[in-house]
């Protein structure tokens, strides 16, 4: 073929060949047999439409268009999102963001990102107890709750002038939406709700549509999805480990710390199969023994012995399961020491606040582990190091806010160093508690048996507090007790064995003082205040 007639092929009008002009006209115009043809000649899934589907069609899309606001919660859900977002959230199940616990969480995030108040001007969420926080607290904060309000009460009045008067908010649901949104911009969105609850302790989530929380009577309830899929809740843990100084990792990442009245733990696939989160809440800070008599988790008696150990500097651990209620105990045994006395506590993730109540604590350093971080290029500040700083501040009594196994040995040097150090450890009885704590300073020390460190433990703890949970029965609430009071003596080889003080009776539910002290310890507590005879028949 000649160029000439190469270029006269090629501007040949398409349209004018019979099958294909059809396709320039509308389906009403086209004869089906040559769409038809098109089709089998492309493999291509044609639908004819019919002029009433047209017709119908033009008509939804002119009422979308005359409904169209600035505000895209007023837009029904095909229309509110994107075909990507479409997709993704019927590949992955995600629930809807509408209506949500009462909260339409799409007008959540389109609030936020109209805020002109910048939320990172207001404070760092490192600097102060953002896990017990509530409303605004500082002038900037205050400005962004105005804003928000304003802009909550324009989306409602886009909706009146569309919907009618009828699709009006309450002014509750307002609040409820001012709220969520100010959590969102300057709290921990979604999870503030939950950590606001005052007789929520524990917060579990498996994965962003799992969330269960443990009532303070023992009750668990679920409550709403915390994100908006598995990613979103990475995306949240991330970036409270961030605010907090702390790497969350993914994949295989794990992270724990402290939020500022709460303690956190999270770990990301594929370490487990789902993204999974553990909140801690403090809700006992302010505690002190008369307010542990108050609650039924000593007597008044008891209260009396406790201020003389504690001011007789007595070492010893405070015992228990998981959620027994070990750090409150240590924070009420504290509010026994002299206002004057300078402390120094040690802890991996901060949870004791003695820092907090400087009416009962003039002055606490509150030293705390940190990891090393590649991410960061933030170096590790170890326990040592902590234990070692402590040392230097003129502080002799050093606390250990948990003891899981590094912290073993350096507490245990606390013990001895100090005039008095107390921790806090899981075991099931005071003498288990013993021999937990031997067995973590042998596995630490690699040592073959634990001759030397029962020994260590014997010249360097003088009592052990066992605190547990009683379950709810028809007769009684669910409550924390302080099950056992144990000195530590010698037995004949010189190892240590728990002689209770005081033991809980389970069946008559009554406190039981069925030893005396030594006589050793009686006369440190008698110099600390204790009445002489407050053990009859011990001789000092």
């Amino acid at each position: 073929m000649s160029t000439k007639d190469q270029n006269a092929a090629d501007e040949v009008d398409l349209s004018s060949r019979p099958f294909l002009a059809d396709l320039g006209h509308t389906a009403n115009s086209a004869p089906e047999s040559h769409a038809r043809l098109f089709a089998a000649a492309t493999g291509a899934q044609l639908h004819l439409v019919e002029p009433e589907e047209v017709a119908s069609e033009e008509t939804d899309v002119d009422q979308h268009l005359t409904s169209l606001t600035a505000d895209p919660a007023s837009l029904p859900k095909a229309f509110s999102q994107t075909p990507t977002t479409r997709g993704r959230r019927a590949r992955e199940d995600e629930p809807s963001t509408e209506d949500v616990d009462g909260i339409n969480w799409k007008v959540i995030d389109t609030t936020v990102q109209a805020l002109t108040t910048n939320a990172q001007e207001a404070r760092s969420k490192q600097t102060f107890d953002v896990a017990i926080a509530d409303g605004p607290e500082t002038t900037i904060e205050q400005a962004a709750w105005d804003e928000i309000s304003d802009l909550i009460d324009r989306h409602v009045g886009r909706i009146i002038i569309n919907e009618g008067d009828a699709a009006g908010w309450s002014d509750e649901r307002k609040l409820r939406h001012v709220q969520a949104a100010f959590d969102q911009a300057f709290r921990y969105g979604r999870l503030q709700q939950l950590l606001r609850e005052e007789d929520v302790e524990d917060i579990s989530i498996q994965g962003f549509d799992n969330v269960l929380v443990t009532k303070a009577d023992g009750r668990k309830e679920s409550r709403p999805a915390i994100a908006f899929n598995d990613e979103d809740l990475q995306n949240l843990i991330a970036k409270i480990a961030s605010d907090r100084g702390r790497v969350f990792s993914r994949p295989n990442g794990t992270v724990d710390c402290d939020l500022g009245g709460a303690r956190m733990s999270a770990v990301a696939p594929s370490i487990t199969s789902v993204p999974h989160l553990t909140i801690r809440k403090h809700n006992h800070i302010d505690i002190t023994l008369d307010k542990l008599v108050q609650m039924k988790t000593i007597d008044s008696h008891m209260a009396q012995l406790m201020t003389a150990l504690v001011r007789a500097n007595r070492s010893g651990l405070i015992s228990g399961w998981a959620a027994a209620g070990k750090t409150t105990f240590l924070r009420a045994l504290m509010s026994a020491v002299d206002p004057e006395e300078k402390i120094v506590t040690i802890e991996t993730e901060h949870e004791l606040y003695l820092n907090k109540l400087s009416d009962q604590h003039h002055q606490v350093v509150d030293l705390q582990y940190l990891p090393s971080t590649a991410d960061s290029g933030q170096a590790a500040y170890t326990l040592k190091q902590a234990f070692e700083q402590g040392l230097r501040m003129s502080a002799q009594m050093m606390l250990f806010g948990e003891l899981r196994g590094p912290e073993g040995p350096i507490a245990i040097k606390a013990m001895q160093a100090g005039k008095g150090s107390l921790s806090t450890i899981h075991a099931r009885s005071a003498d288990d508690a013993i021999h937990r704590f031997a067995d973590m300073l042998m596995s630490e020390e690699k040592l073959v048996n634990d001759n030397v460190p029962l020994r260590q433990i014997m010249r360097s703890i003088d009592i052990v507090f066992q605190i547990e949970v009683l379950p709810a029965t028809t007769t009684r609430p669910r409550r924390r007790v302080v099950t056992q009071i144990a000195e530590i003596q010698s037995t004949d080889d010189q190892l240590p064995m728990a002689v209770d003080l005081v033991r809980f009776n389970r069946d008559t539910e009554q406190w039981e003082w069925d030893e005396k002290p030594t006589a050793e310890l009686l006369q440190a507590l008698v110099r600390a205040g204790l009445d002489s005879d407050f053990f009859p028949g011990v001789a000092l």
